[in-house]
């Protein structure tokens, strides 16, 4: 999970929309009314299918699935989370979502379980991939462990603990940017988005949310279509995130986002 801080919570919705990554495990031949192996056991299934099958029919779900939303969830319907209506056991048209899956990877599989990693769509519920596993099995699948390996584009690896983060903290005091790993400075935050740096009267004006015509020269020069709708604003010293930069139709060139931290 990506941790914002300070004027980079500002970049959530940028973060929050991307792909995730996890490794989960699965137990095969049960199914529960959560869809995971926290919930109530609504069913047991001991003649099992072969091994291989269960690879093969693992593979083929992937690309866009149309899945029921789990009814232990958070999303709404009628102004309730479906979490509110199942634990008053109350009765709800569980909704459909369009959730993507892809890049299954195995790791390990026994007779009564598979553990692999996968790759979703934001919004994609592991749980109800694991159902439809069990489904198409025939014979039951609930999610037993589950780990986000990814956040788009940042990976766990370089993640620190928060046992790790206070120790490095104790070390090395409250300068974040000293942090060897865990640490991505704003500018960085969003790889895929081009970069233009500015300074004087154009950095001036974009910290006010305008955009001098100097700049917007350079950002006609560095905007690629279909290579990613934002561009970063820097500044020329320092290299800090001063703003971010969007086309809109009919407007051209606006500040989507703009950013204060000790900029000089």
């Amino acid at each position: 999970m990506v941790l914002l801080i300070g004027e980079a919570t500002k970049l959530s919705q940028y973060i929050l929309e991307k792909n995730k990554g996890y490794q989960l495990k699965a137990k095969l031949g049960v199914e529960t009314d959560t869809l995971d192996m926290t919930g109530k056991v609504l069913r047991t299934e001991m003649d099992l299918p072969a091994p291989e099958r269960v690879k093969e029919i693992a593979s083929e779900l992937h690309g866009e699935l149309n899945l029921q939303v789990p009814i232990f969830s958070a999303t709404k319907v009628d102004g309730k989370r479906l979490y509110e209506y199942a634990r008053k056991e109350q009765e709800v048209a569980l909704p459909h979502k369009i959730m993507t899956f892809f890049d299954l990877q195995w790791i390990d599989q026994g007779l009564d379980f598979i553990e692999l990693s996968i790759r979703c769509s934001k919004g994609a519920y592991i749980r109800a991939w694991v159902d439809l596993l069990g489904k198409k099995l025939g014979v039951g699948a609930a999610l037993s462990e589950l780990v986000r390996t990814e956040s788009m584009p940042f990976h766990l690896s370089q993640a620190l603990s928060l046992e790790q983060l206070a120790e490095q903290m104790s070390i090395l005091g409250s300068d974040l940017e000293k942090l060897e790993r865990g640490f991505v400075p704003m500018s960085a935050a969003l790889p895929e988005a081009r970069s233009v740096r500015v300074q004087g009267q154009d950095q001036a004006m974009i910290l006010n949310g305008l955009i001098s015509h100097d700049l917007r020269a350079q950002l006609i020069s560095a905007y690629r279509p279909g290579q990613g709708d934002l561009i970063k604003i820097l500044s020329q010293r320092e290299g800090e995130m001063l703003a971010l930069v969007g086309l809109e139709p009919g407007r051209g060139f606006v500040v989507k986002r703009g950013f204060r931290y000790g900029t000089k």
